[in-house]
């Protein structure tokens, strides 16, 4: 029988991701996939490890077992997936937010996020905090994670305005014009900031966005280095609420 260890090693290899990327699509703390793959991490709770069999495409019974069975799927889920390798997309995992990965029941709502504001080109900091709850757009009709956070600053006017509400769904892939959430990494632990802007472009060295009305002495193309880039979410949706 298999440890956890090896069966997480041989999973990151076929899949082909890093343990980084493979943690934080699914919520996972960005140092728990490659805590097991160090040895570091042995046992996990039963929590973690359904997300665990999330981030790596198991099937979380088989999983408990020390088995790396692969998650069933449906045909519909496959015809996405090849729709995706597709399509003009970003090249790096999304990575869900709030970081604690957690469902929403199909109540017609769903969570509007606290942030605090402040800093040029709009920047903005989610806190994770769930401030309200929204009616449900029929796009995010039982897509999990999807989130909502007002818009902040006049960056993105006539587009956005400062007040409107956007609704995410951040397992969708985004694709050069698409509006987007954008976090990024700062020198502080822990801690991102986080833009509403087009998305342009995403290299392995830069990631490129566009603001449609600058403060004076911006620039309408801003660019930020992709290794600190933490998260790309797209916008589905905005209305003043």
């Amino acid at each position: 029988m298999s440890t956890l260890q090896e069966i997480v090693v041989k999973r990151l290899a076929e899949l082909d991701l890093s343990p980084i990327v493979a943690a934080t699509r699914k919520g996972l703390p960005r140092d728990f996939i490659r805590d097991i793959v160090r040895g570091k991490k042995a046992t996990i709770t039963a929590e973690k490890l359904w997300m665990l069999a999330e981030a790596l495409d198991l099937d979380a019974e088989a999983l408990a077992r020390n088995e790396a069975i692969p998650a069933r799927r449906n045909e519909e889920e496959n015809a996405d997936d090849r729709d995706d390798q597709m399509a003009l997309s970003v090249t790096r995992t999304n990575a869900s937010f709030p970081p604690k990965y957690q469902s929403f029941p199909r109540d017609g709502y769903i969570p509007l996020r606290g942030q605090s504001v402040g800093g040029p080109n709009g920047r903005f900091v989610l806190n994770g905090a769930e401030v309200g709850r929204l009616f449900v757009p029929p796009m995010l009709e039982g897509v999990e994670g999807a989130y909502a956070v007002r818009v902040y600053g006049t960056s993105m006017e006539p587009r956005f305005k400062a007040g409107e509400t956007v609704w995410i769904n951040p397992n969708e892939p985004v694709r050069a014009g698409d509006d987007v959430i954008v976090q990024v990494l700062t020198d502080e632990e822990n801690d991102r900031e986080s833009y509403i802007k087009e998305f342009r472009s995403q290299s392995h060295k830069v990631t490129r966005l566009w603001q449609h009305n600058p403060d004076e002495g911006e620039r309408n193309e801003l660019e930020f280095d992709t290794k600190k880039v933490f998260s790309v979410h797209k916008i589905v949706f905005h209305a003043t609420v």
